[in-house]
């Protein structure tokens, strides 16, 4: 009972917060219906936000595509409320199972969730980013209806996978992937030591010129850390830590801001102002010397 009033209090506290029930406030979260949603193109609008309440309304199957949904939900246990993910569907009205195969889950089945219309729909988490970027990040699936594997019947990039049938495939856009690049605790690197860990600070920012990163692992210096900028625009830079919790900050072209996909923050104590969050854990595996 604690966790659920805690729940309905974040829920009415940020609804209000953004005046939801104001028009603008609509306008601002993505009024959009499951028939629009069922409608829409395949690029969605980065500024486009989905109710989870939206899947729960498809009344029909739809190609796959990249979306940004709200999960109220989830959020005392995430820290989040705007999730990112590719949403696959498929019209299992008179299907007992729906799983989902595929080159994002090492093509072990997943199961996924029915509605009440009988469409079956799953939300897979762009995880597949390539370090250079050379190539957009491509998912192949399959479906397996029934104990039986099938394509998807609503997307029309399929290929032959060589036993006489098909797999299906979608390409996440390279504009996409950048914008939800995070900093991140790499699991290894080209120069992995036993007892530090290396830690990868990164931010798409298409349009800045310079970026530099302070923290409490710089004593907040602003000459220490400079992110490299590579042609899609994402600044980056990978620095050895010990484990422990960290404080930053990044300095855009002279200007101070938080790491926008970091959801973790902390209040700076002297000077009273937000700064994301990262915490490096100790190496939770015995560290394989490279040959």
């Amino acid at each position: 009972m604690k966790f659920k009033s805690i729940r309905i209090a974040l829920f009415l506290l940020f609804f209000t917060g953004i005046g939801i029930f104001a028009e603008e406030g609509m306008d601002w979260i993505g009024s959009f219906s499951s028939k629009e949603l069922e409608m829409s193109d395949e690029t969605e609008d980065q500024d486009t936000v989905y109710y989870l309440w939206q899947l729960e309304s498809l009344k029909k199957n739809i190609a796959p595509r990249y979306i940004r949904y709200l999960d109220v939900e989830s959020y005392v246990s995430s820290g989040k409320l705007i999730h990112r993910g590719i949403l696959f569907t498929y019209n299992g009205l008179r299907d007992e199972s729906v799983e989902i195969c595929g080159s994002f889950n090492n093509w072990d089945c997943s199961d996924m969730k029915r509605n009440q219309y009988g469409i079956y729909y799953t939300i897979v988490e762009p995880t597949q980013i390539t370090d250079t970027y050379e190539e957009d990040p491509v998912y192949e699936y399959k479906f397996r209806v029934n104990g039986l594997l099938t394509y998807d019947p609503e997307n029309f990039d399929k290929l032959e996978d060589g036993s006489g049938s098909y797999y299906s495939r979608f390409i996440l856009e390279g504009k996409d992937t950048d914008r939800q690049t995070k900093t991140m605790v790499l699991e290894d690197s080209a120069n992995e030591e036993r007892d530090l860990r290396t830690v990868k600070f990164q931010i798409y920012l298409p349009n800045a010129e310079v970026v530099r990163v302070v923290g409490s692992f710089n004593d907040w210096n602003p000459e220490h850390d400079f992110l490299k900028k590579d042609r899609k625009g994402v600044f980056t830079l990978e620095k050895k830590l010990l484990p422990g919790e960290y404080h930053y900050q990044f300095i855009v072209d002279g200007d101070y801001m938080l790491d926008t996909y970091n959801p973790t923050t902390h209040i700076k104590v002297d000077t009273n102002e937000s700064v994301s969050s990262l915490l490096v854990p100790e190496r939770s595996y015995a560290l394989e010397r490279k040959m």
